[in-house]
């Protein structure tokens, strides 16, 4: 049994095959009821990415040039006794708070993103907050719910009306999506609510981006207005809905339709059907997050289902009763170090922190910040300062490796043990080690508990084995109610559910006036907000291809990769653009060349660039060269979706 680690709503249950010690068939489990036996393209075909002969195999140390890839093969003795120098070093000239983790959820097994922070939790370094995916939603629906929990997605099987609110089915939850048109060919009917067009199931409602809290305001003015809403169930249920309804009453029809650019009836028929067909499941996507105020649009589509009789919408499933505080080795230290409070800096701007001098040591593991996060050239400067020692455990010599230090080898998921849940359904399952690692990778738990010896700690102590903490995190975790050896013989099973209508807000409560958020200096009732767009006429979204997740998969499948830009194909007639010839997208940050391709299927005013794609593969940079670090309120989440761009097709060449 194994288990795809990607960061993906489905988390595949998968079944491999060995023959003479080498993996030599993957195919998804068909007793798993979101996978049902079959896998998304990518992982369908891993065994490349795995046995790929770009793979890492041996530690590395750099000799030459920050970003010229200009490495030594060493040993990981002599690896480990440079970074434990260079840590002791740091530590006792600046302390640890000059140390800096760098991790997401490139590997979102429980061992290898949870358990490798007991290093840095022991050490009392600084550390990241994650604001570069769905912090802002999460925080959102903190504020309206109290937690961030939301429907089974089992439930769209019952459903009557499906909204897909900003998600990418096909592409990015293809279980969820079958699942959908299984529902709808039982007569549900399914919205699409995003700008571009990714499927041909149901309506769809091409709104302008960043406009998705006006139009829930828009649906909450016409439900009220018009008596569609249940009253006695926003009585039991809700808090500060006469509040609420001061606000509403300012987004009629006609201006909803202006701010979206939806049609007047498309907006009636949708508010009706959220009224008229239930249940319903409403699942937000986290591109839809990604702006200025996109905590602001999440905390208002929130609201909706109460008006008609629900409870919540899907989101994210990862607030779950799992004690992950004992994976990370909250017991081992406290948040203070030496009289010290840890320092907690924004992941989104990264480039920023690095023009300080305060962080001299960049541990970066499971992420690829080079190529994910915002304002790229600002993060490439942080990491050519020479006074900054970097380390990089990674599958591939990606670009965040090329300004490495000290380069580890990483195994895949077929090479090592862990256990994984998953933010989209509620199965936790196993992912059992297949194959033998290759050369000399080594998952990144096995790194820190190694390292930690190098460094003298009591590395038994604080990595104790594997099996060992697993049984003993399924024990103090309320959600589980089994053990390992019945995990490890089923595959997958099913967590508890937390319920849908207990609310741990201040008042218990679904909050139409949030008490949580004033108390954070936020406004307390949801509000519509512009943005600027200083001259520039489109505004850039980004997503990624079919082919990868974030930036994994693009060196193993580049043959079939091109940057590209997306665009309306009426506007791009307007400026004389073809199919595949050459455009200038211009931000306020800078330029990138990217062929464009026009299409029906975006809406005007809007272009879409793909992100995740390595600058060392596509000439320099990529798309995340053009977006601002600014963040927003909601978390600090990092807001992608607000940039501004001018396209200018070149001549002559």
């Amino acid at each position: 049994y194994n288990t795809c680690p990607r960061d993906c709503y489905d988390t595949c249950s998968i079944l491999t095959t060995t023959e003479g010690g080498r993996a030599v068939k993957l195919q998804g489990n068909p007793r798993h009821p979101i996978t049902q036996g079959f896998l998304c393209w990518k992982i369908q075909n891993a065994l490349k990415f795995v046995y790929s002969p770009q793979r890492l195999l041996y530690p590395l140390k750099r000799v030459g040039k920050k970003g010229k890839d200009d490495f030594k093969r060493i040993s990981w003795d002599e690896a480990y006794s440079e970074i434990a120098r260079r840590i002791e070093g740091v530590q006792a000239v600046h302390g640890p708070g000059a140390i800096l983790p760098f991790d997401y959820f490139g590997h979102m097994g429980l061992l290898n993103k949870q358990f490798s922070q007991r290093f840095f939790n022991v050490l009392g370094t600084s550390k990241c907050s994650p604001t570069v995916c769905s912090l802002a939603g999460r925080t959102a629906l903190q504020y309206v719910y109290g937690g961030y929990w939301g429907i089974d997605p089992e439930e769209i099987q019952d459903s009557k009306l499906i909204i897909f609110w900003g998600l990418n089915g096909p592409w990015s939850n293809l279980h969820g999506y079958n699942l959908v048109k299984r529902a709808v060919h039982k007569g549900a009917k399914f919205y699409l609510i995003d700008p571009m067009k990714t499927c041909d199931l149901g309506k769809h409602l091409p709104i302008r981006p960043n406009t998705d809290g006006a139009l829930a305001l828009g649906i909450a003015n016409y439900l009220i207005t018009k008596g569609l809403y249940e009253r006695a169930h926003v009585e039991k249920y809700a808090y500060g809905f006469d509040k609420f309804l001061e606000v509403v009453k300012e987004f009629d029809l006609e201006r909803v339709s202006r701010i979206t650019e939806l049609p007047r009836e498309d907006i009636v028929e949708l508010a009706e059907d959220m009224y008229r067909l239930r249940p319903h499941f409403i699942h937000l996507g986290f591109g839809m997050q990604k702006h200025l105020y996109g905590g602001e649009a999440v905390r208002t589509i929130a609201l909706l289902p109460p008006l008609v009789g629900g409870f919540r919408v899907h989101y994210s499933n990862t607030d779950r009763e799992l004690d992950l505080g004992f994976l990370q080795g909250s017991q081992l230290s406290s948040d203070t170090v030496a009289g010290l409070h840890r320092k907690t800096y924004n992941m989104a701007q990264l480039g920023r922190v690095l023009q300080t001098d305060e962080i001299k040591f960049l541990f970066v593991f499971n992420t690829n910040p080079m190529v994910n996060l915002p304002n790229q050239n600002l993060v490439r400067k942080g990491l050519e300062r020479e006074d900054l020692f970097v380390v990089a455990h990674d599958l591939f010599l990606n670009d965040t490796c090329s300004y490495a230090d000290i380069v580890l080898p990483a195994t895949s998921f077929l090479e090592s043990f862990d256990v994984h849940v998953c933010y989209y359904h509620n199965y936790m399952s196993i992912n059992q080690k297949a194959i033998e690692p290759l050369g000399e990778a080594k998952p990144n738990y096995q790194v820190f508990r190694e390292l930690a010896g190098a460094m003298g700690l009591k590395s038994d102590e604080i990595f104790p084995p594997e099996r060992e903490v697993v049984k003993e995190f399924l024990a103090r975790s309320k959600a589980v109610d089994f053990t390992l050896e019945e995990l490890e013989r089923e595959g997958f099973l099913k967590m508890k559910a937390r319920p849908r209508d207990v609310y741990p807000t201040p008042s218990g409560k679904i909050e139409f006036y949030s008490q949580l958020a004033e108390k954070a200096g936020l406004p307390p009732l949801p509000g519509y907000y512009e943005e600027e767009r200083n001259g520039y006429p489109f505004q850039l979204i980004t997503a990624n291809l079919m082919h990868i997740t974030r930036s994994q998969f693009h060196n193993v499948w580049q043959e079939e990769i091109e940057p590209i830009v997306l665009i309306n194909e009426e506007e791009a007639r307007e400026k004389g653009i073809e199919d595949g010839e050459l455009v200038r997208l211009r931000s306020a940050l800078d330029t990138l060349t990217v062929k464009a391709r026009p299409t029906k299927d975006i809406k005007k005013g809007v272009v879409l660039a793909y992100g995740g794609l390595w600058p060392k593969l596509c000439g320099g940079k990529g798309v995340s060269a053009l977006i601002p670090d600014e963040v927003q309120a909601f978390g600090g989440n990092a807001a992608y979706n607000s940039t501004y761009v001018q396209v200018e097709k070149i001549v002559g060449i």
